[in-house]
């Protein structure tokens, strides 16, 4: 055997060994009974609304019908979520809770070890179907994180729903608008969805 041929042997040995070190650190799934919500819930600072075309909801006084692009009218939903109370983060938290506690998934506990932390990748609204038209529908991108009391990351997973799903209802913007219990209903039927895919492995 050449000394290449032994250094190559000797590297795959390190790797084989590191592998089943890092595997071996890796708390069975099974063992983990109960988790506490992180709440603090990282965000995009402005929502994806997507296909803004006649967007005229949302802004200052309402009724500009000009069309808006996806970054403006990002920021007018923003802002009109701020002054209707619309957290998406406490939508989020509380969907996971939800499902947690429904699905009886884990036990719930402010002093478990584990945290499942959560983390929206994007959320907003677009386009309820191919052929375009006024109706809009939700959409999210949610990743979840167990946690270990010594921070490793023991379990992590992303879904999302798209506004193209018929799981969930459908809205104009001047609905939405008029009445930001809609959203907020959009918005909880979107989470519970992602919710309830990401935790569906965990189910015990």
């Amino acid at each position: 055997m050449t000394r290449c041929q032994i250094r190559s042997a000797l590297a795959a040995v390190a790797i084989s060994v590191l592998c089943c070190e890092i595997a071996g650190a890796q708390p069975d799934l099974g063992s983990i009974k109960r988790v506490v919500i992180d709440p603090e819930i990282l965000q995009p600072e402005i929502p994806l609304i997507q296909s803004p075309g006649n967007f005229k909801a949302f802004l200052i006084g309402g009724g500009v019908g000009a069309a808006i692009d996806q970054t403006s009218a990002g920021k007018a939903f923003r802002e009109y979520m701020r002054k209707n109370n619309i957290d998406i983060s406490k939508i989020v938290f509380e969907s996971f809770k939800r499902v947690i506690e429904e699905d009886k998934t884990f036990a719930l506990g402010a002093d478990a070890e584990t945290k499942l932390k959560l983390a929206i990748n994007s959320y907003g609204f677009g386009a309820a179907g191919f052929m375009g038209g006024n109706e809009r529908r939700p959409l999210i991108n949610i990743t979840a994180a167990l946690v270990s009391g010594t921070g490793n990351v023991v379990w992590k997973k992303t879904d999302y729903i798209t506004n193209l799903s018929k799981l969930t209802q459908a809205y104009t913007y001047d609905q939405l608008a008029e009445n930001p219990q809609l959203t907020i209903k959009s918005f909880e039927q979107a989470s519970v969805l992602v919710s309830r895919q990401i935790l569906a492995g965990l189910k015990q």
